[in-house]
């Protein structure tokens, strides 16, 4: 018997995003259903502005903190430059092994990835490992990305952000898929942003027995900041971890 024979699983993922860790839970046994809290689109930076952040010694450092980051970034500098050249000079940090591999599509590979869980990791390991007073930071975010980073960072360099696409809160669900979350049928709810967690909360309100898992420690601290519990979190921020998470939550082993 597979570990995760029959259970009833949702994930919040834009439409777009959940192949992954949907395969992986049905290679499981799961029965998954899709139920897109949020959707994304790169958000276009006028010529001039990519022109002043790709200026030559300009910054040292560009982060991502997503594949959403990765895509929406590099979007710009095609519509600018017909290619993905970054100046030579610049160094990429990256939240997340996906966002490393995201990276990669592009033609490049991340001098620094998180080891640890969040962006309070993040911010510590680059403090200690990749950034002196002298250095120019730039954040490629979205416009609901929350601003640790940037004010962590801004003690220890200069830093400036820049949002390169937008999240959209979805208003509608299917049927099918809320009736099973309403119903109590639902064996766990998944989560992988706090724009998903905040989008279901305003279609559902706060359902005090669903079964939630998140993704890392930023989702799970909003899950729990808007009345859910959390069941499960991944050690790491990726689908591999967190569908190994939920097979060792329902297997008792955590």
């Amino acid at each position: 018997m597979k570990p995760l024979e029959g259970k009833v699983i949702i994930t919040t993922q834009p439409a777009d995003q959940g192949q992954t860790l949907t395969r992986l839970l049905e290679d499981k046994g799961a029965v998954v259903y899709h139920l897109p809290m949020i959707e994304t689109k790169t958000l276009r930076l006028s010529p001039a502005q990519m022109r002043e952040l790709l200026q030559p010694n300009l910054f040292q450092l560009i982060i991502f903190t997503s594949k959403k980051g990765v895509k929406g970034f590099f979007e710009n500098m095609h519509n600018l430059q017909s290619n993905y050249l970054l100046p030579s000079h610049m160094s990429i940090a990256v939240v997340g092994q996906g966002t490393a591999e995201c990276l990669n599509h592009y033609g490049y590979k991340a001098n620094f990835i998180n080891p640890g869980k969040d962006a309070e990791d993040m911010a510590q390991y680059l403090i200690q490992k990749a950034i002196s007073k002298q250095d120019n930071i730039l954040l490629a975010l979205g416009n609901r990305a929350p601003d640790f980073l940037e004010k962590t960072l801004s003690g220890k360099a200069f830093v400036k952000r820049i949002n390169v696409y937008k999240t959209i809160l979805l208003q509608e669900a299917d049927e099918e898929t809320a009736g099973l979350i309403r119903q109590g049928k639902t064996d766990m709810c998944i989560f992988t942003s706090p724009s998903g967690v905040y989008a279901f909360k305003e279609l559902f309100g706060v359902i005090s027995e669903l079964p939630t898992a998140a993704i890392g420690n930023t989702t799970r601290k909003a899950i729990e900041d808007s009345g859910y519990k959390v069941w499960v979190t991944a050690p790491q921020p990726s689908p591999e971890n967190l569908a190994m998470a939920l097979e060792k939550h329902f297997e008792g082993n955590i």
